[in-house]
């Protein structure tokens, strides 16, 4: 297993990639944000706010996502139609359009699924937000949106899947 700025990718059964991450505090790769670079509260992730956790998962997402060969462009990329989490590159110029939701499972009977909380409403407001994305950048031919579902399962350990086109442009 590689270290947090890394993951062990694995196939899950639904066809979605599934990644644990671990932070053993080995900086291998500078080509990631070092994980002691993000301002980590010092508390147990048990005490985090929703806040917290939230930006814990985006920071965990865009280390999996620059390890997949992405090219971070913006992190919460604001227009008016709302908010979107990552906004990132492939290298064949498609823009990808990510969604974090993470969630504490330590001790949870049953993992949750984060993904779940995508729902019509927030797909609505996502193409909204790729609709301005696409008007202020020109350049960009195609658009892609995924969901990156985050379990904190431990102190420094991570259940994560991506969704890769999560939802289609003409979808509910």
């Amino acid at each position: 297993m590689e270290d947090v700025r890394g993951v062990m990718e694995v196939t899950g059964a639904s066809g979605a990639d599934e990644a644990v991450v671990v932070d053993q505090g080995v900086a291998a790769d500078t080509s990631v944000p070092p994980w002691d670079a993000y301002p980590r509260p010092q508390k147990s992730v048990r005490e985090y706010t929703e806040r917290e956790l939230g930006a814990e998962g985006e920071h965990l997402a865009q280390v999996y996502l620059v390890r997949r060969g992405l090219e971070i462009r913006d992190l919460n990329w604001v227009c008016p139609g709302g908010e979107a989490d990552i906004v990132a590159a492939e290298e064949r110029g498609c823009v990808v359009l990510v969604e974090v939701k993470c969630r504490l499972a330590i001790d949870a009977p049953e993992e949750p699924m984060p993904e779940l909380a995508v729902d019509r409403r927030k797909r609505a407001r996502y193409r909204r937000i790729a609709l301005y994305y696409l008007s202020e950048h020109p350049e960009v031919d195609s658009v892609r949106f995924d969901v990156i579902a985050i379990n904190i399962v431990q102190e420094r350990m991570a259940r994560l899947r991506h969704l890769v086109g999560a939802f289609a442009w003409d979808g509910q």
